[in-house]
């Protein structure tokens, strides 16, 4: 972690019977300009009457000395004070600060909105500032074709895990007042079932009710991590992961993905090194690869998190969905020792507004994590729990899995055979086994944030691979493409106007470089 680098200076000025005192403090490590930084804080003292009326300022070079910084990056805070009439320069008199006392301009200036960058707390500058929602955004808006989205089909949702819901919830009105923090026993009695055919076997008491998957990866960052361990995790990676470690403080190790999962020796290697605190792991349909790890790599993590006692955060959304051959178990079915924590959803897999997963660890691991989040989140949805109970027990949830996976495996067919089609060279890509994506690989030289821009003023979304889905500055040449979300009839369409945007781009980036007879200055 970076130490804050704080620079104070205290003013004192005494003039005939007017005093004050001007106590500035700039932190180079802030993200808010260090010009902002000392306009703020003037602003704040001249509104509490700390600075009176008529306080001479020091000049624009004496205040930057004593600071340390650029005179520029005084002057720009004065030109902002004064913009405010906070304020004025006299001919003989220097710069002093205009009329106080709480009234007149200084209460117009203080109804604006607060300074958030200002209050905001060292958890959240460690938040990477890659905003997804933006492309979701995009997705959002109509005609556009979004292969951004990491939603199910919203044309193919489980219309009968909802049948007869009302009458149910009026009929068990007392028994959905309140749920348990971990989620109703009988609820996490089903999943235990559903577990065991996947070769999990485990009791209610292991089981936490979750509001999504992703509130496990939070729990488990607020559980384990304190600021400067190390946590390792695989490159790519799911982004959120990646935000909520980060904001955790954690000091990411990114192992390279393979065609069979993350490299091993490397694993080992940082592991030995670095003693981390936890291994965060999507082994089944990896998003965004889609790769799976292959039984030797499962046997061998297995092997090194007995050996240094590390535990392994298992994040299984996707194994279900799967399209060729048999289901892939968890890692967890592997795990003797304990040290698997296993995190799924049914949002992936029943409904996208659902918001409902799993945890499946310890009991005396799940009733710490329940300590911790009863702190911000009582339980989860009492009425997408019955739901979801409902739909394991009834065995609609094993015909619906089976009908989806026909649905999902055609409209992967659908945009591979389309990327076959259209795809300039330069691009390649994955044909995944099962999940929702595709991991491709632009043309050399042709930046996925540049392209996820002009692809969307042509009506598609897609997602960049930088720096959403990287631990480490590089890769921006990829882009993750969803064939679960788009109606099934747009796919090959979105598909070809990517291409184009595609070839457009390649075509201008070549028309832009120089011809080697070319003197360029250095600058």
């Amino acid at each position: 972690m970076l130490k804050h680098i704080k620079t104070t200076i205290i003013i004192k000025i005494g003039c005939n019977q007017l005093e004050g005192n001007m106590k500035i403090q700039i932190d180079k490590s802030k993200k808010v300009p260090l010009y902002r930084q000392i306009a703020e804080q003037i602003q704040m003292q001249i509104a509490s009457g700390e600075i009176p009326e008529g306080f001479q300022f020091p000049s624009e070079r004496q205040l930057a000395d004593a600071l340390g910084v650029n005179r520029t990056t005084v002057l720009n805070a004065y030109k902002e004070l004064k913009a405010d009439g906070l304020m004025v320069s006299h001919v003989g008199r220097g710069t002093i600060a205009a009329k106080g006392g709480g009234d007149g301009v200084y209460k117009e200036n203080y109804q604006k909105e607060p300074i958030w960058e200002y209050l905001y707390s060292d958890y959240l500058k460690n938040h990477d500032n890659f905003d997804v929602n933006k492309y979701l955004e995009i997705a959002n808006q109509k005609n556009v074709i979004s292969f951004a989205a990491g939603i199910a089909s919203f044309e193919h949702l489980p219309f009968q895990a909802y049948e007869g819901l009302e009458r149910e919830l009026l009929s068990k009105q007392k028994e959905l007042l309140v749920s348990p923090v971990t989620g109703f026993s009988s609820l996490r009695q089903a999943i235990c079932s559903y577990m065991e055919k996947r070769s999990c076997f485990c009791k209610p008491s292991e089981i936490m009710v979750l509001s999504g998957s992703q509130q496990g990866i939070d729990l488990i960052a607020r559980a384990f991590v304190n600021p400067g361990d190390v946590v390792i995790i695989e490159e790519p990676s799911f982004f959120p992961a990646i935000q909520s470690f980060r904001m955790a403080g954690a000091k990411l190790m990114a192992v390279p993905v393979e065609e069979d999962g993350m490299n091993m020796d490397i694993l080992e290697h940082l592991m030995s090194r670095y003693q981390p605190k936890l291994i965060y792991t999507m082994p089944v349909y990896h998003n965004p690869s889609g790769v799976s790890m292959s039984m030797t790599k499962r046997i061998r993590l297995l092997e090194l998190s007995g050996r240094y006692g590390v535990p392994v955060l298992e994040d299984d959304p996707y194994s279900e969905l799967y399209y060729e051959g048999e289901s892939i178990t968890p890692l967890k079915s592997m795990d003797k020792s304990g040290y698997v924590i296993y995190l799924s959803t049914f949002s992936k897999t029943v409904s996208p507004g659902l918001r409902l997963g799993w945890m499946c660890a310890g009991k005396k691991l799940i009733h710490e994590l329940a300590n911790i989040r009863q702190l911000v989140d009582l339980h989860a949805n009492c009425i997408s729990q019955l739901i979801a109970e409902r739909f394991i027990v009834s065995g609609q949830m094993e015909i619906y899995l089976e009908s989806i996976r026909k649905e999902y495996r055609d409209r992967r067919d659908i945009m591979t055979d389309a990327l076959r089609r259209y795809a300039p060279s330069g691009l390649s890509w994955n044909s995944p086994a099962g999940g929702y994506y595709l991991w491709c690989r632009l043309p050399r030289g042709l930046p996925a944030e540049k392209l996820a821009s002009e692809a969307a003023k042509n009506g598609v979304a897609v997602l960049p691979g930088m720096p959403s889905f990287l631990v480490n500055a590089k890769g921006e040449n990829y882009i993750r493409l969803n064939y679960t979300f788009p109606p099934k009839n747009k796919i090959a369409e979105g598909i070809r106007i990517l291409c184009e945007v595609i070839k457009k781009l390649i075509s201008k980036e070549t028309e832009e470089v120089p011809v080697s007879n070319e003197i360029n200055p250095i600058l």
